[in-house]
């Protein structure tokens, strides 16, 4: 059968020409058991990324996949960063079995060997899940077409190559800060979400069918502030929750500035000071993130959806962050289901227009530079 083919009308600004491309919008196959590889995929996204679910529907087809897969992948090295080992030795083998799983070419029965030490955690939650039947994400991602599949395994290389430089204190009952200054907090932000904005990157062009040397410096720098935006808003939030962990992201270097005592980085409820610092280098990164999506084409329109949302969300996220009273474990300055609800529906009627696009954010960063005026 014929496939259904669509133009793509390229974005000068991003570098790439003005050339045309018709693109097929077919799925790729994967052969017997496909459609049960994608829903465990979807479901296992549910489980790791709230935000991210509701966003890659928006994507075309095979670009969905692509990203889809790609973030699991990216969690499952999160996740070896995150989980305790029997020793530092045996942490830097597990990275190294999975980059090595990951090729090229892809061995989805090395990662299996290797993903064997999760099956006992399968029902502990939705990350052991993952690592548990990592086998399946890989069985995926072997499918994908050349520029895809190296977008990934880049992504990967690097992410893994940071990262384990970043030991993590296993949870305990006494927190402790991780880092000293914001430049190793923004360093550990790069290899955790900037190397991923980098691979969105790559990963449109190739949808695209865009040769991947002609992304420009500059578009992939704001790729990078996309990530650490999001990476930066996501650790601000989450900070009571990460300090049950027995761990704090904010660093030692944030409390000197404000003038506060370091201990005060181990309360769950942040003073404003600090959560006000926190706020304006994560705002400072998502201005430059919505240069990134202006440059975005505009068909398909959902490859802006997917990077609109979850950066007005973060916006968002900053403001509930200066606004929230006093945060606990249980009650993070999260926003409403209205306002996610609000993202959703705003994003879709404007993102084909840059200067309504500008004008919505806009709105929203005015908003929170008036409150923190106030701090």
């Amino acid at each position: 059968m014929a496939k259904e083919a669509i133009t793509v009308v390229h974005a000068p600004s991003l570098g790439y020409g003005n050339a045309m491309a018709t693109l097929p919008t077919g799925r790729i196959a994967t052969g017997p058991g496909d459609a049960d590889v994608r829903r465990f995929c979807t479901n296992a996204l549910k489980g790791v990324s709230r935000t991210f679910a509701l966003s890659i529907p928006e994507l075309p087809e095979p670009l969905d996949d692509w990203v889809r897969c790609a973030y699991l992948v990216c969690r499952m090295i999160d996740t070896l960063e995150d989980r305790p080992a029997r020793s530092e030795r045996d942490r830097q083998q597990m990275f190294d079995r999975f980059i090595a799983s990951l090729g090229p070419p892809v061995d989805a029965q090395a990662v299996r060997d290797f993903a064997s030490s999760f099956a006992d955690d399968r029902a502990a939650d939705a990350c052991s899940a993952l690592m548990a039947n990592a086998d399946l994400v890989l069985d995926l991602l072997s499918t994908f077409p050349p520029p895809a599949l190296d977008a990934v395994q880049r992504c990967a290389v690097d992410m893994a190559a940071g990262l384990r430089r970043t030991p993590l204190s296993p949870p305990s009952a006494t927190p402790r800060c991780l880092f000293q200054t914001m430049h190793q907090l923004e360093r550990y932000c790069h290899y955790a979400a900037g190397v991923v904005g980098v691979m969105l990157a790559r990963l449109f062009v190739a949808y695209l069918d865009i040769d991947p040397a002609s992304i420009n410096r500059a578009t992939l720098h704001r790729a990078k502030r996309f990530g650490r935006g999001l990476q930066l808003t996501n650790i601000t939030k989450d900070h009571p929750a990460d300090l049950s962990d027995g761990r704090c992201f904010i660093p030692a270097e944030a409390a000197r500035r404000c003038a506060c005592d370091p201990s005060e980085l181990l309360q769950p409820s942040l003073p404003l000071e600090i959560r006000a610092l926190m706020v304006r280098r994560a705002a400072a990164h998502l201005d430059v993130a919505l240069r990134f999506c202006v440059d975005l084409p505009t068909e398909p329109i959902g490859i802006r959806l997917f990077c609109v949302q979850p950066m007005m969300m973060a916006l968002m996220t900053l403001e509930r962050i200066i606004t929230h009273p006093d945060p606990t474990p249980d009650d993070r300055p999260k926003i409403t289901r209205t306002q996610v609800e609000e993202v959703m529906t705003t994003s879709r009627r404007i993102s084909h227009d840059d200067h309504a696009l500008q004008a919505w954010y806009g709105d929203l960063r005015g908003t929170l530079a008036h409150l923190l005026t106030r701090c």
